[in-house]
């Protein structure tokens, strides 16, 4: 652009000093012509100072028009510079703005990223735990069937025969039956057991014959049920062993609370 305009420049110059030489040369060859012609010297001499004072004006004209067109050439000079600078600086100010965009993005990446490592982190504590809880749960579950059998099995002294059999089959109905009446009075205290269907809680009991609950305590399971169920189980009517030998076995056992 800016080659462009100094190349019109110049041809206008060129054209324009052209035409003042052809000008210039057409007044001397008519001022020469009507020298001849005329015979007063006075007239000669006015013609001839006519002529320098035209010549001398056009040239004046042609300089100023020169100084007109270096003007407009350093206007346009500070123009282009004007307008790269204003180029350079809006460049500046979107390479800024996508910066910090960037930026903002990868921070709210960095947040979304920590946030689901927290996440999973935290699901994965809570799954070790209900398997941890879950395995203690199966372990006392087990440890309280094995009592179970073992006061069973003090009660006999004998060989077990068919009778014995059959004697130990009944012992186990009673047990079944009377886990069943305490689990009963247990949640008969609940106010809305229903909202722990699902869940389980071993409690370590100890009774006194007539079915007076002495102590009671959480031998593992889910930590909410296992205390309301210790608050239930304080103010339940728990009914007296229908024998001495299930006093026995229940005067001090573990069972797996249900609601």
């Amino acid at each position: 652009m800016k080659a462009t305009a100094q190349n019109d420049n110049l041809k206008r110059a060129i054209i324009l000093s052209i035409v003042l030489h052809c000008i210039l040369v057409a007044v001397l060859i008519w001022s020469s012509i009507h020298q001849l012609q005329e015979t007063s010297s006075g007239s000669n001499s006015s013609s001839i100072d006519t002529v320098i004072v035209d010549s001398s004006a056009i040239v004046q004209q042609y300089n100023r028009q020169q100084q007109r067109d270096k003007q407009t050439q350093q206007r346009l000079k500070v123009q282009q510079r004007q307008r790269t600078a204003q180029q350079k600086k809006n460049e500046t100010a979107t390479v800024k703005k996508q910066a910090v965009t960037a930026a903002k993005q990868t921070a709210t990446e960095k947040k979304k990223q920590t946030a689901i490592n927290t996440a999973q982190a935290m699901a994965q504590k809570k799954t070790g735990a209900e398997a941890t809880s879950k395995q203690s749960e199966e372990v006392n579950t087990l440890l309280s069937e094995l009592t179970d059998v073992k006061n069973v099995l003090k009660t006999s002294s004998k060989p077990v025969s068919a009778e014995d059999s059959k004697q130990n089959s009944a012992i186990s109905t009673e047990i079944n039956a009377y886990k069943t009446l305490i689990n009963n009075a247990i949640k008969n205290k609940f106010y809305d057991y229903t909202n722990y269907l699902g869940k389980t809680c071993n409690l370590r009991i100890k009774l006194g014959p007539d079915g007076m609950l002495v102590s009671v305590s959480a031998a593992g399971g889910d930590p909410v049920l296992c205390q309301a169920a210790i608050s239930a189980a304080k103010t339940a009517n728990i009914p007296s062993p229908p024998s001495s030998q299930l006093y026995e076995i229940f005067k001090n056992s573990t069972l797996k609370f249900a609601p």
